[in-house]
Protein backbone atom coordinates (compact mmCIF):
# COMPACT_ATOMS: atom_id res chain seq x y z
CA UNK A 1 0.00 0.00 0.00
CA UNK A 2 1.11 3.36 -1.33
CA UNK A 3 1.98 6.42 1.70
CA UNK A 4 -1.40 7.98 -0.02
CA UNK A 5 -3.70 5.07 -0.07
CA UNK A 6 -6.82 5.38 2.52
CA UNK A 7 -6.50 2.67 5.13
CA UNK A 8 -9.01 0.68 5.84
CA UNK A 9 -10.38 2.80 9.16
CA UNK A 10 -13.81 2.28 10.91
CA UNK A 11 -15.44 4.75 13.47
CA UNK A 12 -18.70 5.31 14.66
CA UNK A 13 -20.92 7.59 12.63
CA UNK A 14 -24.49 9.35 13.40
CA UNK A 15 -26.73 11.78 11.09
CA UNK A 16 -25.87 14.74 9.33
CA UNK A 17 -28.31 17.72 9.63
CA UNK A 18 -29.20 21.40 8.48
CA UNK A 19 -28.98 23.91 11.18
CA UNK A 20 -32.48 24.70 12.58
CA UNK A 21 -31.94 27.13 15.58
CA UNK A 22 -34.12 26.87 18.69
CA UNK A 23 -33.45 28.91 21.78
CA UNK A 24 -31.76 26.71 24.75
CA UNK A 25 -33.86 27.94 27.29
CA UNK A 26 -30.92 28.89 29.69
CA UNK A 27 -29.04 32.38 28.75
CA UNK A 28 -25.59 30.83 28.90
CA UNK A 29 -26.32 29.30 25.96
CA UNK A 30 -28.02 31.77 23.95
CA UNK A 31 -26.87 33.98 20.95
CA UNK A 32 -24.07 30.85 19.81
CA UNK A 33 -24.99 28.92 16.94
CA UNK A 34 -23.16 26.00 17.63
CA UNK A 35 -26.03 25.35 21.12
CA UNK A 36 -28.82 26.97 19.57
CA UNK A 37 -27.91 24.27 16.68
CA UNK A 38 -28.29 21.10 19.15
CA UNK A 39 -31.47 19.19 20.50
CA UNK A 40 -33.23 20.31 23.02
CA UNK A 41 -32.26 19.54 26.78
CA UNK A 42 -34.25 16.21 27.12
CA UNK A 43 -35.94 15.55 30.68
CA UNK A 44 -35.61 11.73 31.93
CA UNK A 45 -38.47 10.30 30.32
CA UNK A 46 -37.49 11.44 27.03
CA UNK A 47 -34.02 10.15 27.20
CA UNK A 48 -35.62 6.90 28.05
CA UNK A 49 -37.82 6.88 25.05
CA UNK A 50 -35.06 7.57 23.02
CA UNK A 51 -32.74 5.11 24.04
CA UNK A 52 -34.73 2.52 25.07
CA UNK A 53 -34.57 -0.39 21.87
CA UNK A 54 -37.08 -3.15 21.71
CA UNK A 55 -36.67 -5.88 18.94
CA UNK A 56 -39.67 -6.52 16.55
CA UNK A 57 -41.59 -9.35 17.87
CA UNK A 58 -45.05 -10.86 17.28
CA UNK A 59 -46.77 -13.61 19.39
CA UNK A 60 -47.43 -15.29 15.92
CA UNK A 61 -44.51 -15.89 15.00
CA UNK A 62 -44.23 -18.74 17.57
CA UNK A 63 -46.10 -20.49 14.63
CA UNK A 64 -43.43 -19.96 12.28
CA UNK A 65 -41.03 -23.01 11.45
CA UNK A 66 -38.07 -23.66 13.86
CA UNK A 67 -35.60 -22.79 11.51
CA UNK A 68 -36.99 -19.23 11.22
CA UNK A 69 -37.45 -18.67 14.72
CA UNK A 70 -33.83 -19.42 15.17
CA UNK A 71 -33.30 -16.24 13.22
CA UNK A 72 -35.70 -14.17 15.11
CA UNK A 73 -33.90 -15.00 17.69
CA UNK A 74 -31.16 -12.51 16.66
CA UNK A 75 -32.80 -9.79 16.43
CA UNK A 76 -32.47 -9.81 20.41
CA UNK A 77 -28.79 -8.84 19.62
CA UNK A 78 -29.03 -6.79 17.07
CA UNK A 79 -32.05 -4.17 18.82
CA UNK A 80 -32.45 -5.28 22.41
CA UNK A 81 -31.62 -2.07 24.79
CA UNK A 82 -33.19 -1.29 28.00
CA UNK A 83 -32.20 1.83 29.68
CA UNK A 84 -30.81 2.01 33.44
CA UNK A 85 -30.14 4.43 35.51
CA UNK A 86 -26.13 4.14 34.97
CA UNK A 87 -27.48 4.65 31.34
CA UNK A 88 -29.82 8.16 31.83
CA UNK A 89 -26.77 9.67 34.59
CA UNK A 90 -24.30 9.01 31.64
CA UNK A 91 -26.94 11.14 29.31
CA UNK A 92 -27.07 13.77 31.76
CA UNK A 93 -22.94 14.29 31.92
CA UNK A 94 -22.56 14.11 28.08
CA UNK A 95 -25.30 16.69 27.63
CA UNK A 96 -23.43 19.29 29.81
CA UNK A 97 -20.38 17.94 28.96
CA UNK A 98 -20.99 19.14 25.20
CA UNK A 99 -22.69 22.40 26.05
CA UNK A 100 -20.55 23.83 28.80
CA UNK A 101 -17.61 22.68 25.90
CA UNK A 102 -19.45 25.24 23.52
CA UNK A 103 -19.82 28.17 26.35
CA UNK A 104 -16.20 29.82 25.74
CA UNK A 105 -15.88 28.41 21.58
CA UNK A 106 -18.46 30.80 19.93
CA UNK A 107 -17.41 30.82 16.09
CA UNK A 108 -18.63 34.33 15.65
CA UNK A 109 -16.76 35.75 17.98
CA UNK A 110 -13.37 37.57 16.24
CA UNK A 111 -11.33 35.76 19.41
CA UNK A 112 -12.28 32.04 18.35
CA UNK A 113 -12.12 32.52 14.96
CA UNK A 114 -8.52 33.61 15.42
CA UNK A 115 -7.84 30.79 17.75
CA UNK A 116 -8.97 28.46 15.49
CA UNK A 117 -6.78 29.37 13.02
CA UNK A 118 -3.70 29.81 14.33
CA UNK A 119 -3.98 29.59 18.17
CA UNK A 120 -4.72 26.11 18.63
CA UNK A 121 -1.52 24.78 16.32
CA UNK A 122 0.79 27.20 18.17
CA UNK A 123 0.26 26.19 21.42
CA UNK A 124 -0.23 22.96 20.86
CA UNK A 125 3.05 22.63 19.53
CA UNK A 126 4.46 24.80 22.75
CA UNK A 127 2.94 22.71 25.48
CA UNK A 128 1.90 25.76 27.07
CA UNK A 129 -1.56 27.13 27.66
CA UNK A 130 0.36 30.57 29.13
CA UNK A 131 -1.06 33.87 27.30
CA UNK A 132 -3.84 32.49 25.94
CA UNK A 133 -5.84 35.24 24.95
CA UNK A 134 -9.76 33.76 25.29
CA UNK A 135 -11.33 32.78 28.24
CA UNK A 136 -12.15 29.18 27.56
CA UNK A 137 -14.52 27.13 30.03
CA UNK A 138 -13.17 25.11 32.66
CA UNK A 139 -11.42 21.94 31.66
CA UNK A 140 -13.66 19.42 30.97
CA UNK A 141 -13.21 15.79 30.48
CA UNK A 142 -14.03 12.18 32.24
CA UNK A 143 -13.07 8.53 32.23
CA UNK A 144 -15.76 5.83 31.89
CA UNK A 145 -13.76 2.68 32.72
CA UNK A 146 -15.47 -0.63 33.76
CA UNK A 147 -15.57 -4.57 33.53
CA UNK A 148 -15.52 -5.92 30.22
CA UNK A 149 -19.12 -6.52 28.44
CA UNK A 150 -20.86 -4.15 30.85
CA UNK A 151 -22.13 -1.86 27.53
CA UNK A 152 -19.61 1.10 28.00
CA UNK A 153 -19.29 1.03 24.49
CA UNK A 154 -22.92 0.84 22.91
CA UNK A 155 -24.10 2.83 25.40
CA UNK A 156 -22.20 5.36 24.88
CA UNK A 157 -22.89 5.21 21.33
CA UNK A 158 -26.49 5.29 21.68
CA UNK A 159 -26.30 8.24 23.50
CA UNK A 160 -24.28 9.69 21.37
CA UNK A 161 -26.27 9.27 18.43
CA UNK A 162 -29.24 10.98 19.86
CA UNK A 163 -27.29 13.90 18.46
CA UNK A 164 -26.86 15.04 15.02
CA UNK A 165 -23.08 14.26 13.81
CA UNK A 166 -22.69 16.68 12.15
CA UNK A 167 -24.28 20.44 11.79
CA UNK A 168 -24.26 22.88 8.63
CA UNK A 169 -24.68 25.93 9.25
CA UNK A 170 -25.14 28.19 6.46
CA UNK A 171 -26.46 32.13 8.03
CA UNK A 172 -27.11 32.42 11.52
CA UNK A 173 -29.10 35.95 12.31
CA UNK A 174 -27.80 36.60 8.93
CA UNK A 175 -24.52 36.59 9.82
CA UNK A 176 -22.09 34.00 7.88
CA UNK A 177 -21.12 31.72 9.68
CA UNK A 178 -16.90 31.07 9.76
CA UNK A 179 -16.74 27.44 8.90
CA UNK A 180 -19.70 25.65 7.66
CA UNK A 181 -19.54 22.54 9.66
CA UNK A 182 -19.75 21.62 13.64
CA UNK A 183 -19.24 18.35 14.15
CA UNK A 184 -21.06 17.70 17.29
CA UNK A 185 -19.46 14.31 18.20
CA UNK A 186 -16.76 11.52 17.08
CA UNK A 187 -16.12 8.35 18.93
CA UNK A 188 -12.92 6.08 17.62
CA UNK A 189 -11.14 3.14 19.10
CA UNK A 190 -7.66 3.80 20.25
CA UNK A 191 -4.99 2.44 17.94
CA UNK A 192 -4.08 -1.09 19.27
CA UNK A 193 -0.82 -0.45 19.57
CA UNK A 194 -1.26 3.08 21.07
CA UNK A 195 0.28 4.94 18.36
CA UNK A 196 -0.33 8.66 18.06
CA UNK A 197 0.50 8.63 14.62
CA UNK A 198 -2.24 6.49 14.38
CA UNK A 199 -4.56 7.96 16.24
CA UNK A 200 -3.95 11.38 14.78
CA UNK A 201 -4.20 9.87 11.07
CA UNK A 202 -7.85 7.96 11.86
CA UNK A 203 -8.97 11.27 12.81
CA UNK A 204 -7.69 13.78 9.91
CA UNK A 205 -9.32 10.33 8.13
CA UNK A 206 -12.52 10.77 10.01
CA UNK A 207 -12.85 14.70 9.91
CA UNK A 208 -11.95 13.95 6.23
CA UNK A 209 -15.05 11.76 5.56
CA UNK A 210 -17.73 13.90 7.66
CA UNK A 211 -16.88 16.85 6.12
CA UNK A 212 -14.68 16.61 2.69
CA UNK A 213 -11.45 18.16 3.73
CA UNK A 214 -8.60 16.49 2.74
CA UNK A 215 -6.41 16.45 5.99
CA UNK A 216 -5.27 12.77 5.66
CA UNK A 217 -3.73 13.12 2.09
CA UNK A 218 -1.74 16.48 2.86
CA UNK A 219 -0.47 15.24 5.92
CA UNK A 220 -0.20 11.58 6.21
CA UNK A 221 3.70 11.59 5.65
CA UNK A 222 4.49 13.66 8.72
CA UNK A 223 5.67 12.61 12.25
CA UNK A 224 3.44 12.51 15.01
CA UNK A 225 4.91 15.87 16.93
CA UNK A 226 3.55 17.42 13.27
CA UNK A 227 0.39 15.29 13.68
CA UNK A 228 -0.70 16.66 17.22
CA UNK A 229 -1.10 20.10 16.42
CA UNK A 230 -2.72 19.67 13.48
CA UNK A 231 -5.84 17.20 15.05
CA UNK A 232 -6.12 20.17 17.22
CA UNK A 233 -6.50 22.60 14.74
CA UNK A 234 -8.55 20.37 12.95
CA UNK A 235 -11.01 20.02 15.88
CA UNK A 236 -11.29 23.54 16.51
CA UNK A 237 -11.75 24.81 12.89
CA UNK A 238 -14.74 21.96 12.90
CA UNK A 239 -16.17 23.35 16.46
CA UNK A 240 -15.70 19.95 17.16
CA UNK A 241 -18.15 19.26 20.09
CA UNK A 242 -16.91 15.76 22.09
CA UNK A 243 -14.04 13.68 20.98
CA UNK A 244 -14.36 9.99 22.62
CA UNK A 245 -11.46 7.56 22.62
CA UNK A 246 -12.46 4.33 23.43
CA UNK A 247 -10.59 0.86 23.94
CA UNK A 248 -8.10 2.88 25.91
CA UNK A 249 -6.13 0.66 27.59
CA UNK A 250 -4.46 -0.38 24.75
CA UNK A 251 -2.40 2.76 26.01
CA UNK A 252 -0.84 -0.29 27.83
CA UNK A 253 0.70 -1.31 24.68
CA UNK A 254 2.50 2.14 23.53
CA UNK A 255 5.96 1.82 23.46
CA UNK A 256 8.30 4.19 25.48
CA UNK A 257 6.75 6.90 27.12
CA UNK A 258 4.16 7.60 24.16
CA UNK A 259 1.26 6.45 26.59
CA UNK A 260 1.87 9.80 28.85
CA UNK A 261 2.52 11.63 25.80
CA UNK A 262 -0.85 10.98 24.36
CA UNK A 263 -2.54 11.57 27.51
CA UNK A 264 -1.08 14.77 27.93
CA UNK A 265 -2.07 15.72 24.40
CA UNK A 266 -5.48 14.88 25.66
CA UNK A 267 -5.24 17.59 28.79
CA UNK A 268 -3.87 20.43 25.81
CA UNK A 269 -6.95 19.86 23.49
CA UNK A 270 -8.72 20.38 26.85
CA UNK A 271 -7.16 23.17 28.08
CA UNK A 272 -6.01 25.25 24.75
CA UNK A 273 -9.46 24.96 23.23
CA UNK A 274 -12.20 23.80 25.54
CA UNK A 275 -12.93 20.14 23.78
CA UNK A 276 -14.48 18.10 26.35
CA UNK A 277 -12.77 14.79 26.04
CA UNK A 278 -14.17 11.39 27.16
CA UNK A 279 -11.65 8.35 27.88
CA UNK A 280 -13.66 5.08 27.57
CA UNK A 281 -11.65 1.38 28.54
CA UNK A 282 -11.59 -2.03 31.34
CA UNK A 283 -9.96 -1.37 33.89
CA UNK A 284 -6.42 -2.21 32.57
CA UNK A 285 -7.03 1.68 31.28
CA UNK A 286 -7.15 2.45 35.65
CA UNK A 287 -2.78 3.04 35.80
CA UNK A 288 -2.70 5.46 32.78
CA UNK A 289 -5.77 7.56 33.76
CA UNK A 290 -4.67 8.14 37.55
CA UNK A 291 -1.80 9.62 35.71
CA UNK A 292 -1.52 12.26 32.93
CA UNK A 293 -5.43 12.71 32.76
CA UNK A 294 -6.14 13.24 36.18
CA UNK A 295 -6.57 16.78 37.00
CA UNK A 296 -8.38 17.18 33.20
CA UNK A 297 -10.86 14.94 34.80
CA UNK A 298 -10.82 16.70 38.46
CA UNK A 299 -11.75 19.87 36.75
CA UNK A 300 -14.85 19.04 34.42
CA UNK A 301 -16.82 18.45 37.61
CA UNK A 302 -18.31 15.64 36.03
CA UNK A 303 -17.25 13.03 37.88
CA UNK A 304 -15.80 9.68 36.13
CA UNK A 305 -18.09 6.82 35.77
CA UNK A 306 -16.99 3.60 36.36
CA UNK A 307 -19.42 0.49 35.84
CA UNK A 308 -19.01 -2.23 37.71
CA UNK A 309 -20.77 -5.77 37.09
CA UNK A 310 -24.52 -5.54 37.92
CA UNK A 311 -25.44 -7.06 41.92
CA UNK A 312 -28.71 -9.25 41.80
CA UNK A 313 -31.29 -6.15 42.87
CA UNK A 314 -33.97 -4.42 41.04
CA UNK A 315 -32.23 -3.24 38.18
CA UNK A 316 -31.05 -6.70 37.36
CA UNK A 317 -34.57 -7.65 37.59
CA UNK A 318 -35.64 -4.49 35.13
CA UNK A 319 -32.92 -5.67 32.94
CA UNK A 320 -34.57 -9.13 32.58
CA UNK A 321 -38.38 -8.48 32.84
CA UNK A 322 -37.00 -5.85 29.49
CA UNK A 323 -35.14 -9.26 28.25
CA UNK A 324 -37.65 -11.45 28.70
CA UNK A 325 -40.56 -10.39 26.76
CA UNK A 326 -38.68 -11.37 23.36
CA UNK A 327 -39.28 -15.30 23.33
CA UNK A 328 -39.81 -17.45 20.47
CA UNK A 329 -40.47 -20.73 21.81
CA UNK A 330 -43.57 -22.88 21.36
CA UNK A 331 -44.33 -21.72 24.89
CA UNK A 332 -43.14 -18.63 26.53
CA UNK A 333 -41.41 -19.00 30.31
CA UNK A 334 -42.16 -16.61 33.04
CA UNK A 335 -39.67 -14.86 34.97
CA UNK A 336 -39.74 -15.61 38.39
CA UNK A 337 -37.11 -15.75 40.88
CA UNK A 338 -35.27 -19.13 40.16
CA UNK A 339 -34.45 -17.80 36.55
CA UNK A 340 -33.29 -14.19 37.82
CA UNK A 341 -31.13 -16.02 40.32
CA UNK A 342 -29.58 -18.31 37.93
CA UNK A 343 -28.98 -15.78 34.74
CA UNK A 344 -27.24 -13.73 37.71
CA UNK A 345 -25.18 -17.02 38.85
CA UNK A 346 -24.63 -17.69 35.55
CA UNK A 347 -23.50 -14.46 34.03
CA UNK A 348 -22.22 -12.83 37.20
CA UNK A 349 -24.28 -9.48 36.43
CA UNK A 350 -22.25 -8.76 33.02
CA UNK A 351 -25.29 -7.64 30.77
CA UNK A 352 -23.74 -8.50 27.02
CA UNK A 353 -23.20 -12.24 28.78
CA UNK A 354 -26.94 -12.50 29.98
CA UNK A 355 -27.92 -11.44 26.63
CA UNK A 356 -26.12 -13.92 25.15
CA UNK A 357 -27.23 -16.75 27.51
CA UNK A 358 -30.44 -16.12 26.90
CA UNK A 359 -29.93 -16.36 23.18
CA UNK A 360 -28.32 -19.13 23.82
CA UNK A 361 -31.58 -20.70 25.64
CA UNK A 362 -33.74 -20.12 23.53
CA UNK A 363 -31.84 -21.76 19.94
CA UNK A 364 -31.26 -24.81 22.48
CA UNK A 365 -34.78 -25.21 23.57
CA UNK A 366 -35.57 -24.71 19.81
CA UNK A 367 -33.06 -27.21 18.24
CA UNK A 368 -34.21 -30.01 20.85
CA UNK A 369 -37.88 -29.21 20.18
CA UNK A 370 -38.34 -28.49 23.74
CA UNK A 371 -41.55 -26.22 24.79
CA UNK A 372 -40.28 -23.96 27.01
CA UNK A 373 -36.94 -22.15 28.45
CA UNK A 374 -36.19 -24.00 31.79
CA UNK A 375 -33.40 -23.12 34.66
CA UNK A 376 -32.19 -26.44 33.89
CA UNK A 377 -31.17 -25.85 30.38
CA UNK A 378 -29.99 -22.04 30.80
CA UNK A 379 -27.21 -24.13 33.79
CA UNK A 380 -26.54 -26.40 30.40
CA UNK A 381 -26.44 -23.82 28.15
CA UNK A 382 -24.02 -21.82 30.09
CA UNK A 383 -21.66 -24.93 31.38
CA UNK A 384 -21.34 -25.84 27.13
CA UNK A 385 -21.31 -22.63 25.38
CA UNK A 386 -19.40 -20.21 27.46
CA UNK A 387 -16.23 -22.12 28.41
CA UNK A 388 -13.53 -19.20 27.41
CA UNK A 389 -15.22 -16.83 29.90
CA UNK A 390 -15.46 -19.75 32.59
CA UNK A 391 -12.79 -19.34 34.24
CA UNK A 392 -13.62 -15.28 34.91
CA UNK A 393 -16.71 -16.26 35.76
CA UNK A 394 -16.01 -18.81 38.17
CA UNK A 395 -12.82 -15.80 39.72
CA UNK A 396 -16.00 -13.37 40.27
CA UNK A 397 -18.34 -15.57 41.64
CA UNK A 398 -15.89 -16.55 44.51
CA UNK A 399 -15.81 -13.27 45.07
CA UNK A 400 -11.63 -13.95 46.53
CA UNK A 401 -9.62 -11.10 45.39
CA UNK A 402 -6.78 -13.53 44.57
CA UNK A 403 -8.71 -15.17 41.55
CA UNK A 404 -10.49 -12.42 40.06
CA UNK A 405 -7.27 -10.20 39.96
CA UNK A 406 -5.67 -12.47 37.53
CA UNK A 407 -8.53 -11.00 34.82
CA UNK A 408 -7.21 -7.63 34.07
CA UNK A 409 -10.78 -6.41 32.38
CA UNK A 410 -12.52 -7.43 35.28
CA UNK A 411 -10.22 -6.41 38.47
CA UNK A 412 -9.72 -3.27 39.51
CA UNK A 413 -7.28 -3.35 42.07
CA UNK A 414 -7.17 0.98 42.19
CA UNK A 415 -9.86 2.95 42.20
CA UNK A 416 -10.02 6.18 40.02
CA UNK A 417 -8.12 9.13 41.54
Amino acid sequence: MSEFDVPLFHFSRGTFVEADYQDPLIEDYRSNPLLEALPPIWDEKTVVQKLASRPKFHASERELPVHLRLHCVQRISRDFFQPLSRHLELEQSISRLIRDGYVGRNPLTPNYAFRARKDAYELIMKGSTSGYPVNTPTSAGFALVGISGIGKSSSLLRILQMYPQVILHRKYQGKDMPAPYQIVWLKMDCPHDGSIRGLCLNFLLAVDSLVGTKYYKKNVTKNPDELLPLMAQAAAVHCLGVLVIDEIQNLQEAKDDRAAQMLNFFVQLVNTIGLPVILVGTYKALPALNGEFRNARRNSGQGDATWHHFKKDEEWTWLLQGLWKYQWTDKKAELNQEFIDIMYDESQGISDIAIKLFMLAQWRTLDKGMEQITPELIRSVAKDRLTLIRPALEALRSGKKKQIQNFADIYSSVSID
